[in-house]
C-alpha cells in the first residue's frame, strides 16, 4: 500500500504539472514570439526601418490626465459600447445562464476529483486496520453516494455542463452577428444621409474618403462585435469562476490562498495599464488600415491611369509605406503584448512552484491531504487563469473601445443639412428659381470664393446655359440648386419658397440631374433605369430609352435591356452609352427641372443632335426648365439664353445666344477665341 499511495502521489504530481503547462498566462509567452514573426514573412520585399514613426509614437502612447478625469470619461465610454448591445440583452441573459452553469460544474470538478483521490487513502486505513478484509471500491461513499450512483450523477452533470456550453456559444454568437448586422446596417444608413460637407472636411476635419468608411464599416464592427458578445463572457467566467475559486481555496487551505492572493495586486496593475496602452495601439491600427484601405480603393479605381503613365513601382512604394505604418503600429502591440504575457507567465510559474512547495510541507504536517492540496492547485489554477482572463477582458475592451470612438464619430456626426425636416411643396417646377445675394466657398477650400453677391433669375420652363473657363462656378450653380451644399449667404427659392425650408428628399424628387460622369450600378439596364423611379411601367421604360436615344444601341447589346453592366460585369459602355442610360434614369421621373452638367459631353454629333432634340420638345411642349453647363458650342447653341461666367464667378454677360454670338465685343465670343470656352 505504501507504494500504491507514492504512486498516487506521483500520478497527482504530474497530473497537476500537466494542468500547470495548460495555464494561458504560461503558453502566453509563445503567442506573441509567433505574432511578430508572421508580418515579416508577408513583407519579406518591403524594406523597414528599426524605429516606428513618430506619428505612431505620438498617437499610440495617451496623454497623462488627472485620474479625476480620466476615469469618470472611461465609464463613460464602457457605457456607450454597451449600450449597443442593449437591443441583444434577452439573449445576452440566456446566454449568462448558461455561462453560470457551464463555469458551476467546472468548478466543482477539482472538488470531486479530491474527494476521488482520497478515496485511496480511505482504502489504505482500512487495509492497515484489517489486512484479511477486502474492501471492495464500491463500498466507499463519495458526498454520500455509493460510486455507482455517484458517477452515474457525475455523467448527467457532464452532459448539462456540454449542451449548456453549447447554448452558451451559439447565443453569444448570434449576439455578436446580429449586433455586427444592426451596426453595418445603422453606419450605411448614417453615411448616405450625410450631406457633401461630411465627405469634404467630416468628424476627422480632413474628410471622409471611400476606404477609410469601408474600413470601418467592415473592420471595426467586427472588433465591437467581439468585445460584446464573447468578450463579455469570458469576463463574466473570470469572474464567477475567481470569486468561486477563491471561496473553495480558503475553505481548502487559507495559508496557501494567502500565499497566492500576493500574485494579484501586480497582475491586476498590469492589465490595468496594458489595457490603456492598448487602446491607444488598436485605434492607431484601425485609423492606418482605413488609410491602407483608402490607398488600395483609390489606386485600384485608377490601375489605367497608373499603367498609362507607368506608374507601378512609384505606386507600389507608396502603397507599402502605408503597410509600414500598420507594420510599425502592430510590432509595437507585439512587444507590449510580449512583455506583458511574458511578465505574466513568470509570476505565475514562481506563484505554482511556491505553492507546491508550501503544500507539501503542510501533507507533512497533516495539515492537508493528498487530495486536498490537488484540489487547492486545480482552483490556483483556475484562479490564476480568472485573473488572467479579467486582464483579457480589460484589454479587449479597451480594444472595443478604441474601435467604438471611430464608429461613434460617424453615428454621432450630424450633417449640417437634413434629409427629412422641412415641409413639403409640390409643383415647385411652376415657379421662377431665384438666386439672391448668394455668397459661397467650399468648405475644403475656405480661401477660395466661388461666388461674392450673386443674383440669377431663371423663368419657369426656360432653356439656360451657364458657360465661362474651367473654375468660374458653372457646376457650383447646379450644386446648390440640388442643395448638396447651402449658401453662406443669401438664399435660393424656387416658385417663393426657399429651398433651405423644403423637405430635402421630397425637394429633390421633382428635380432631374445628369453628370457628366455618371454611375451605372451593378446590375441590368433595366434595373439602372428603374433607379429612378422604381414602379415604371414598362411604357415609362420605353418613353424615358426613346427620348436618352438609348434605345439604339440596347437593341444591339446581346440581352437588350436586360444586359448586366457595372465594373462587376465584363460589358462595357462608352461613355455616350453611359450618359445615355443615366439620361434615361433621370428622365423616367418626369422632373420639372432638369440640371445637366456636361450631360451630352461624350455623345458623338448625330446621337447629341437627337437627344437635344427630345429636350428641346420636352422644354417647349411641357414647361420642364433645362439647366444646361456646357462648354461644347454644340450644346450651347440649343439654347435659348446664355449666362457667361467670369473666373472670379461672376456674371459678366447674359443674354440671347443669337444675340450673343453675333456680337463679335461680346464676352461669350471672346471666351470662344481665346479658347477659354474649354
Amino acid at each position: 500500500m505504501i507504494g500504491m499511495n507514492k504512486l498516487i502521489i506521483s500520478r497527482c504530481f504530474s497530473s497537476t504539472c500537466r494542468r500547470l503547462t495548460k495555464i494561458p498566462c504560461l503558453k502566453s509567452t509563445v503567442r506573441p514570439i509567433r505574432h511578430t514573426i508572421k508580418p515579416i514573412s508577408i513583407l519579406q520585399q518591403v524594406r523597414f526601418n528599426s524605429t516606428t514613426t513618430n506619428t505612431a509614437e505620438n498617437e499610440g502612447t495617451s496623454p497623462k490626465e488627472e485620474p479625476s478625469k480620466k476615469r469618470p470619461k472611461l465609464m463613460a465610454e464602457i457605457m456607450k459600447l454597451l449600450r449597443l448591445a442593449k437591443p441583444e440583452s434577452k439573449l445576452i441573459f440566456f446566454a449568462l445562464i448558461c455561462l453560470i452553469t457551464t463555469s458551476a460544474t467546472s468548478m466543482a470538478l477539482p472538488l470531486i476529483m479530491g474527494k476521488i483521490i482520497d478515496t485511496t487513502k480511505e482504502n489504505e486505513k482500512e487495509d492497515n486496520k484489517d489486512e484479511d478484509k477486502e474492501v471492495k471500491p464500491n463500498e466507499q461513499l463519495i458526498f454520500g453516494l455509493p460510486q455507482p450512483q455517484f458517477y452515474s450523477a457525475l455523467g448527467v452533470l457532464f452532459i448539462v455542463a456540454a449542451t449548456t456550453n453549447f447554448g452558451r456559444i451559439y447565443l453569444l454568437r448570434s449576439v455578436g452577428e446580429r449586433l455586427v448586422a444592426r451596426l453595418r446596417s445603422r453606419i450605411f444608413s448614417k453615411i448616405l444621409s450625410q450631406d457633401a460637407y461630411f465627405f469634404d472636411i467630416g468628424p476627422t476635419k480632413t474628410g471622409m474618403k471611400t476606404g477609410d468608411l469601408i474600413s470601418r464599416i467592415a473592420s471595426d464592427t467586427q472588433i465591437i462585435s467581439k468585445s460584446l458578445s464573447m468578450n463579455i463572457s469570458d469576463g463574466m467566467r473570470a469572474i464567477i469562476s475567481g470569486c468561486v475559486g477563491l471561496s473553495m481555496m480558503c475553505w481548502v487551505s487559507w495559508k496557501l490562498t494567502l500565499c497566492m492572493s500576493l500574485i494579484f495586486p501586480p497582475l491586476i496593475t498590469m492589465s490595468w495599464f496594458y489595457g490603456r496602452k492598448i487602446k491607444a495601439l488598436s485605434k492607431l491600427i484601425q485609423e492606418n488600415i482605413g488609410a491602407m484601405t483608402k490607398v488600395t480603393e483609390e489606386k485600384l479605381n485608377g490601375v489605367r491611369v497608373i499603367q498609362a503613365f507607368s506608374q507601378q513601382q512609384s505606386v507600389v512604394h507608396t502603397y507599402n509605406q502605408e503597410i509600414k505604418n500598420i507594420f510599425n503600429a502592430s510590432m509595437r502591440e507585439a512587444k507590449l503584448s510580449g512583455f506583458f504575457y511574458s511578465t505574466n507567465g513568470f509570476i505565475g510559474n514562481i506563484t505554482m512552484i511556491g505553492l507546491l512547495i508550501m503544500g507539501t510541507r503542510l501533507i507533512g504536517a497533516g495539515e492537508l491531504t493528498i487530495g486536498d492540496l490537488s484540489s487547492f492547485m486545480m482552483y490556483a489554477v483556475y484562479t490564476g487563469s480568472s485573473v488572467f482572463g479579467l486582464g483579457n477582458f480589460y484589454t479587449e475592451l479597451m480594444k472595443g473601445i478604441g474601435a467604438a470612438e471611430r464608429i461613434f464619430e460617424l453615428v454621432e456626426y450630424k450633417p449640417k443639412i437634413s434629409n427629412n425636416l422641412g415641409k413639403k411643396v409640390d409643383n415647385l417646377g411652376d415657379g421662377d428659381i431665384v438666386f439672391k445675394d448668394i455668397d459661397f466657398k467650399y468648405p475644403s477650400r475656405p480661401d477660395s470664393v466661388i461666388f461674392n453677391g450673386l443674383n440669377l433669375d431663371i423663368k419657369q420652363g426656360e432653356n439656360v446655359c451657364f458657360v465661362g473657363p474651367s473654375g468660374s462656378g458653372k457646376s457650383t450653380v447646379s450644386q446648390l440648386l440640388l442643395r448638396f451644399y447651402d449658401p453662406e449667404r443669401g438664399e435660393i427659392s424656387i416658385g417663393g419658397n426657399k429651398i433651405s425650408d423644403l423637405n430635402l428628399n421630397h425637394y429633390r424628387t421633382q428635380l432631374g440631374y445628369v453628370q457628366q460622369e455618371p454611375l451605372l450600378f451593378s446590375g441590368t439596364i433595366k434595373e439602372n433605369v428603374l433607379f429612378g423611379k422604381e414602379d415604371a411601367s414598362e411604357e415609362e421604360i420605353n418613353r424615358a430609352l426613346t427620348l436618352s436615344y438609348a434605345y439604339r444601341f440596347i437593341e444591339n447589346l446581346p440581352d437588350g435591356i436586360e444586359t448586366k453592366v457595372g465594373a462587376s460585369t465584363s460589358t462595357q459602355l462608352s461613355g455616350g452609352q453611359k450618359q445615355r442610360v443615366s439620361l434615361a434614369r433621370t428622365l423616367i421621373r418626369d422632373p420639372k427641372i432638369l440640371i445637366l452638367d456636361e450631360a451630352t459631353s461624350a455623345l458623338d454629333s448625330v446621337s447629341e443632335e437627337i437627344v437635344m432634340k427630345n429636350l428641346i420638345a420636352l422644354n417647349k411642349e411641357k414647361g420642364v426648365t433645362l439647366i444646361s453647363i456646357a462648354h461644347r458650342l454644340s450644346t450651347i447653341k440649343n439654347s435659348d439664353r446664355v449666362i457667361v461666367l467670369n473666373q472670379y464667378g461672376e456674371i459678366v454677360e447674359d443674354g440671347d445666344f443669337n444675340e450673343l454670338h453675333n456680337n463679335p465685343n461680346s464676352e461669350f465670343n471672346k471666351l470662344l477665341k481665346s479658347h477659354s470656352l474649354e
